[in-house]
């Protein structure tokens, strides 16, 4: 067997922020309205999760309750952040816009009532909140400086969809300025909600982060999308359905000409066919059946889901109506055969991605 790529992922945040509502979403294959009825976690709850060929997230759940909080960032401090690949750190940024704004600046949303959101009720103020992640990112720097972080601004559906971006920028710029300058170099900040497809975009960028030399990845798919004639290509993993990466071959001044469906951001709307395919999956699970592929053919465009190695799925997408399908499975075995061929080699970078993928 070969030998297991062990990553450590701190998952950490106030109480009330939603940290297992998401993990169980986009880990344990939960539904949003499912999710919602989970209930607190209490102290530190351990699990390990098998994404990839060989990739394991040793995943650490890290309750927000102030007397476990106070316990991480003291006694527990090298235990909790000692051997750290990733932390993600989650605020509830509904709570925290109450605390800055008031009434006035938090929206109430049509889809986000209740569980998750709706109350979104949380002993933790402003200060504490930002002094809880100033700590975390002094001892993860001291303890694992080489940790990846990223923080998600969560709930954010419950703020008025005029006011997001605003409110996000001003919160993203409030935690940058509790801690040091140097330790914020290179934090990825999201904004998300488990009633869009924003929290498979903050974690596609997590797995993403995990994956040595990605860029060989994007190569390969550029590839696939020439020998196809495609205006876009992307490749998930198999389990989480999370964007690996993701290639568009549309001139910007063809951009206005295309598609509907081929308008916008792309890398957006691949995180759009993430959640749609992985509620798909979940349906194809509840009726005792699997998700082999599919293909999609309309007036406009033909879109494929193919499989491309034994952890991984292509979405092969055309803008002529009249490709055919067939083809883009032959242009896309004859990829996967290079690939894996370059995978068996000696290279150190394919010994580095085999360890992965």
């Amino acid at each position: 067997m070969d030998q297991k790529q062990m990553q450590k992922l701190l998952l950490m945040g106030p109480g009330g922020a939603g940290k297992t509502c998401m993990r169980s979403i986009i880990f344990d294959n939960y539904l949003p309205r499912d999710a919602l009825r989970l209930g607190i976690t209490i102290s530190l709850d351990q699990s390990q999760v098998h994404i990839l060929r060989n990739l394991f997230l040793n995943l650490w759940d890290c309750g927000g309750q102030h007397r476990y909080v106070s316990e991480y960032l003291s006694r527990q401090k090298e235990y909790i952040f000692r051997y750290v690949g990733v932390m993600l750190f989650v605020f509830d940024i509904n709570s925290m816009s109450r605390d800055s704004y008031g009434a006035s600046g938090v929206g109430s949303s049509s889809i986000g009532g209740g569980g998750e959101g709706g109350s979104a009720t949380t002993d933790w103020k402003l200060p504490e909140m930002l002094n809880y992640f100033k700590e975390a990112m002094r001892y993860i720097r001291q303890y694992s400086p080489k940790a990846k972080v990223f923080v998600l601004l969560h709930k954010i559906d419950l703020i008025h969809r005029d006011m997001r971006q605003e409110i996000f920028e001003a919160r993203k710029q409030e935690i940058m300025n509790c801690i040091d300058p140097e330790d914020g170099a290179d934090i990825d900040f999201f904004g998300t909600s488990i009633w869009s497809d924003s929290l498979y975009l903050a974690y596609s960028s997590v797995v993403r982060s995990l994956v040595p030399h990605r860029d060989v990845l994007v190569e390969t798919m550029r590839g696939i999308a020439v020998a196809c004639d495609a205006v876009e290509v992307a490749l998930y993993e198999r389990s989480t359905f999370l964007c690996l990466t993701h290639v568009t071959r549309t001139a910007a001044k063809d951009a206005a000409a295309a598609p509907p469906f081929l308008q916008g951001n792309g890398e957006l709307r691949t995180t759009e066919v993430s959640e749609t395919v992985k509620h798909f999956k979940l349906s194809c699970m509840n009726n005792t059946t699997s998700l082999g592929g599919l293909s999609i053919a309309t007036e406009s465009f033909t879109a494929m889901l193919y499989p491309f190695t034994e952890c991984t799925h292509v979405l092969v997408v055309s803008a002529d109506p009249q490709v055919s399908v067939e083809l883009h499975k032959l242009n896309v075995n004859a990829a996967r055969r290079r690939f894996q061929q370059f995978l068996d080699s000696d290279e150190p970078t394919a010994c580095a991605m085999r360890e992965v993928l």
